[in-house]
């Protein structure tokens, strides 16, 4: 990954209301690489 060559997918759905439907897409091939549901905003 340093040199560049691997490259990685990171898909993020808002809110757990919306987690069933992003495992089905997951499950059924739709989605690829990392899935993250992301239930709160990031307050840093």
């Amino acid at each position: 990954m340093q040199e560049g060559k691997i490259h990685y997918r990171e898909q993020v759905t808002d809110g757990l209301e919306n987690a069933p439907d992003a495992l089905i897409g997951l499950l059924e091939g739709k989605k690829l690489g990392k899935v993250v549901i992301r239930v709160a905003a990031d307050n840093k």
